[in-house]
């Protein structure tokens, strides 16, 4: 007979990889898509003087 506790184990194991592996690309690309569609912040520089013009 076939013995199913090893194919258990081994369709567990590859079935968790399978997700750990997904929700470490989804963490990865999560933020880099918030990045995406961030509008530009632009820094501006003050140098002190001010015209009253």
């Amino acid at each position: 007979m076939f013995n199913f506790e090893g194919f258990t184990r081994v369709a567990t194991a590859a079935v968790g990889a399978l997700v750990l592996s997904t929700l470490t690309i989804a963490a990865a690309v999560g933020p880099a898509r918030v990045a995406e569609t961030a509008q530009p912040v632009y820094a501006s520089v003050h140098n002190g003087t001010v015209a009253h013009g």
